[in-house]
């Protein structure tokens, strides 16, 4: 699923079919790519099977080190902008993301990641205790 909202950026949604990989760039900035699987073309004809629409994703800094959790069989819910290159004479449309939600198929091995990792993708967030109110 995607869709383009009021301010120009687009929501996505769909499933990933390998692992995010996280590298780090010339400028020594973390960024994680991966692949959503976003929909599917109609076939042309009833002979045919329907084609994949696939959405490259990147993401920065402290969001690419949340990316850096999605595992192939995962559902990812992506926010951001759409930016476009060119590379011998193809146009590629990759998607920066400023928000994502991943929502794990599977149980994660608890070997690959250690409690303090996932406190540190934490770390930017405060818990909010409730006073027993409605917050709207």
């Amino acid at each position: 699923m995607y869709s383009k909202l009021q301010d120009g950026s687009f929501m996505i949604c769909g499933y990933v079919a390998r692992d995010s990989e996280m590298k780090t760039s010339q400028n020594g900035k973390t960024y994680t790519k991966w692949s959503v699987k976003v929909g599917e073309k109609p076939p042309k004809t009833e002979d045919e099977r329907s084609e994949a629409i696939w959405t490259n994703c990147i993401a920065w800094h402290d969001i690419a080190r949340l990316a850096d959790t999605i595992r192939k069989g995962d559902t990812v819910l992506a926010v951001g902008k759409i930016e476009t290159s060119s590379y011998e004479g193809k146009t590629y449309k990759t998607l920066n993301c400023e928000y994502i939600s991943v929502m794990a198929k599977t149980a994660r091995n608890p070997e690959n990641h250690s409690e303090s990792d996932q406190n540190s993708i934490l770390a930017g967030y405060e818990e909010i205790l409730s006073d027993g109110d409605v917050p709207f």
